[in-house]
Order: C-alpha cells, then structure tokens, then sequence
C-alpha cells in the first residue's frame, strides 16, 4: 500500500461515549473488598527488602493499592527513602558487561546512531531510564506477599485448592432468580467489582511488571538488590511450598456456580515474557549464581503448565481462535517454548502464524476485520497489533518473517457488533505495517472519522509507540509525517482536555518506548516490548 486513500469511507452519526476500555482490572475497587488477612498459612518467606519478618498473609493495608506502588508513573519523593536506591541514570557508572550485550546484540554502528544522533532517542533514554528506576524501587520496597493463597476462603475454586490459580469473569454478576445467586449471570459491559476480591490475576501481573522493570534497574545501573528481589518474587509465587501456585489455569475467567474455568482466562499468562526477558537481563547476576536450581526448577514448572495446555479444551479454544485470543496465545506459548529450549516448536509456531495470525487478521486497507466487528473497535485494534508486532519480534529471532507477510484475500462470514444476520468480510491481504499505518492516519484524525462503531477509547501513546517502531522496521519515507502528526494530535488533546477529550486518551501506555525500540533494533535478543 503506496499511500492512504485521501477520503475513507468515515461513520456517520455514531457518537463514541466515555467508556475506559482498559487491559488491566481497575486499580481502585477497595470499597468492594473485604478483608484478606489470615486466609492461610503461615510461611517464613522474606522478602529482600524486608527488615522484619512478616507472616505470608500480611497485606498492610487491606487493599490493593498496596501492590499497585507508582504504577501509574507519578513522581516519587525519593528523599523519604535512605536506601540508597539508584534515582537517576548515570552514564558514567553504565555497567560495561551491559554495554558489551548492547553492542553484541544491535549493529554497533546503528546503536550510536540510535543513541547518540536523534535528539529523541537522547529525552527518551533519559525519561525511559527514569521511569524504570521509579519502577524498580517501589517493586523492590514493596514487601507485600504476592502469592495465589492470600485469596479468600470464600472465593477458592471448584477444586477446594488454594494453590489453585483464580479469575474472575469480568461481566458476570450474581443470579437475583437464585437464592445463592448461583450461578452468575453476564451483564455485558458491566464489570463486577466483585472479581477484584481474588487478587490472583493483578498478582500474577504484578510478578511480571515488577521483574520486567527491577531487571531494566539492574541492566542500566549494576544494583545488585533488583536481582535479588526478582530471584525472590519468582520463588515466591512459583516455586515455594507455601506459597506456589499449581501449574495450570483451570479456573482463569471463572463463573461462580460453574466448575470451571473459561477459555479466556487462559490469557491471563501471556505477559510471562516479561519475567522471562529479566531472568536473561541478570543471568550474570550474584543472585542467579546463588541459586544454581532456580531456572531448572522454573522449567520443570512450564513444562507442566504447557501440558496441561495441551490438554486443556479451554485453551484448545484460545490456539484456534482468529483474534486477538488467537494471537496472544500463540506469544504466550512461544515465549515458554523458548524458556524451555525447545526452539524448533517455537520455530514451527512461527511459521504456522504467517498465515494463522497475521494472513488472516489484516485486511489489504490495513483494517483488522476480527477487531473491528467488536463493539470496542479501536482499542481491540491497537491491542491484537501490539501482539501481532509481539510475536513478529519472537519470530524474527527464529529467522521467520511475519513483518513482510501478506495472506490470501478471502472471504468470510461473521456477525457484526451483535447482528443477528451473518455478513461477508474481506480478510487477508494487508501487511503488518500496513495495519500500523491504518490505525496511525486515523489516530491523527478525529475520532469521529473512525469508519466502524466504536464505543471505547482510543490510546494514541500506545498507537505512537507502534508507528515509531514501525518506522525501524519498514525503511519508508512516510513514517515521519505519521509520526508528527500523531505527536501533534496528542498534543492537540492535552491541550484541551488535560488527559483525554472522552475519545482519545493520550496519559495511557507507559514511557518505555525505548525499550521497545531497542528491542526491535536487536531483534528481540535483548528483550521485548513490554505493555
């Protein structure tokens, strides 16, 4: 595709209303929460931070802002703490081993120019860097237990098992026609603050973000305690007796009043890359020499965890589905595959998504017809692309190109945003950077001009963020002018509305460009984009 049509067919009168439509469960339910202590054993874990002992069901406050630290990015007042935490990034004392795996895994010519000659790359570095450390040492301070059997009793799983990993499904409300109200009857677009009780699934996230972030720490300062911490949070949610969770999902997504889980919550694990990108960031780390069975004992771990996949129905669905579902459990298993060493499966997984993943979701226009037939179009756009780029790094770095792929122009039948009557669709055709190109020119637009029903938010950080690193990948004259334009449309919104104008959120995505770009430079054998 040479160039954007000048005038694409735009919706008509189909106002877009206020609706965060987030990944994440909403952080500030505490009102709908009881009480979580002593709703399990004892254990003597500790935590490296920790300068006393605490019991394994200490939360200190009740409620979950304990766990959520800075996640939100915000300034913290580093001078309450005397711990001698790295704040600010200093060139000078850039550990060399980490320079020597930046120059062993990116073109050394291109690393300088990426480093040293875009005055971006320069503010990005050191508002990335920044933010990583913010990160780090709220993860690192942070002594909360993060561990599947802090649940309540009165939320465990069909099986009675408190190892067993829970999920809520997040539409599904009480049954007012039961007297138990059992079982769960789904509201549409109505979350229940009630699935925030069983904090399993921020938990599980907040073991891979607080890795991810205290593993970049200790990659760009040396501080030895990041490396400690993640040894820990690992042990502690996977491996220890007291506190491990069981290698399976069987009740992710779940309905109270049903005996298992749904095949969605299969998905609550594709984030795992993330702890497995800080295992390799500290391998060389005191921490992991210290602990010689840490990484034999985690891959005994998945490799169980991916044979229940294997014979899980659930997540049978999820591997055959043309989505967004489709596509991050394929990056999910991908990611364990190369944990595991098996890469010749993770190399056949790649090539069966050139047509399974991308040939199939992106039209030649650059439109994803499996994204825009949801009622939240845009956002499930931007969130299956950042998957799709996802699984291009992983396959890259098995010599499979999925950035350059382009399926077959086929026909087919869906139900649109809840119609009755089955319509025909145009699938295949387009390229991944053609679907980036798509969702950037109309980011840059009026969200009016959206030519789908959209009752969702649009995240135009996130959409930047995927055009700058598209602009790496494809070598095309065009991505500069997307880029500006996109950067002037965000700066258009916080002008007016300060955050967001009820379309466009632009506060949204977290500033670790950088990493992400750095990640695509070196081709996924540094890391990959965290979101």
């Amino acid at each position: 595709m040479d160039h954007l049509p000048p005038n694409w067919r735009p919706k008509t009168t189909i106002s877009l209303e206020e609706e965060a439509v987030l990944e994440e469960i909403a952080k500030d339910r505490a009102n709908s929460r009881t009480g979580q202590k002593d709703n399990t054993d004892n254990t003597s874990t500790q935590s490296p931070s920790k300068t006393s002992t605490n019991s394994s069901t200490e939360i200190a406050s009740g409620n979950m802002s304990e766990y959520d630290g800075d996640a939100s990015g915000g300034l913290v007042d580093e001078d309450e703490f005397h711990d001698g935490l790295p704040t600010v990034f200093d060139e000078a004392l850039f550990p060399e081993s980490s320079q020597q795996i930046l120059e062993a895994n990116i073109e050394v010519k291109a690393l300088e120019s990426y480093m040293n000659d875009d005055p971006r790359s320069i503010d990005a570095r050191a508002e990335s860097i920044a933010y990583i450390l913010r990160q780090a040492n709220n993860a690192y301070r942070n002594d909360s237990v993060y561990s599947v059997v802090i649940k309540p009793k009165s939320k465990l799983p069909p099986s009675g098992n408190i190892h067993d990993y829970t999920s809520l499904a997040r539409y599904y409300w009480k049954n007012p026609d039961t007297e138990d109200g059992l079982p769960y009857v789904r509201h549409d677009g109505k979350p229940n603050p009630d699935m925030d009780s069983v904090w399993d699934y921020r938990l599980l996230r907040k073991v891979f973000r607080d890795c991810y972030y205290m593993a970049h720490g200790y990659f760009w300062t040396g501080e030895p305690r990041y490396a400690e911490k993640i040894v820990y949070r690992v042990k502690e949610w996977f491996l220890d007796e007291a506190t491990h969770m069981n290698p399976n999902l069987k009740y992710g997504s779940l309905i109270f009043g049903t005996e298992m889980g749904r095949s969605q919550g299969v998905l609550d694990m594709f984030k795992v890359f993330a702890m497995f990108d800080a295992l390799k960031m500290i391998e060389g780390s005191a921490a992991i020499q210290a602990e010689p069975q840490l990484i034999p004992n985690l891959q005994r771990w998945f490799t169980s965890y991916l044979e229940w996949i294997d014979a899980s129905p659930e997540a049978t669905q999820e591997r055959n589905a043309r989505n967004n579902h489709g596509t991050y459990f394929t990056v999910q298993y991908i990611s364990i595959l190369e944990f595991l060493g098996r890469d010749e499966e993770a190399t056949a997984m790649a090539e069966d998504a050139k047509e399974k993943r991308v040939g199939s979701q992106i039209r030649r226009d650059g439109a994803q017809p499996h994204e825009t037939i949801r009622p939240v179009s845009y956002f499930y756009s931007t969130f299956n692309l950042q998957g799709l780029m996802m699984l291009s790094m992983q396959a890259e770095s098995h010599g499979v190109d999925l950035w350059n792929h382009k399926g077959p122009i086929e026909s087919k039948t869906m139900r649109l945003n809840g119609l009755q009557k089955p319509v025909n669709v145009e699938v295949g055709g387009g390229t991944i950077e053609d679907a980036v190109r798509y969702l950037a020119d109309y980011g840059s637009r009026d969200a009016s001009e959206w030519p789908y029903p959209d009752v969702g938010r649009r995240s135009l950080r996130d959409v930047l963020k995927m055009t700058r690193a598209a602009s790496l990948i494809y070598n095309n004259d065009f991505w500069p002018d997307l880029i500006e334009r996109l950067e002037t449309k965000i700066g258009e919104t916080i002008a007016a509305e300060g955050e967001g104008d009820g379309e466009t959120v632009v506060e949204d995505g977290e500033p670790n460009g950088f990493l992400c770009e750095l990640g695509f430079l070196s081709k996924a054998s540094l890391w990959h984009c965290y979101r």
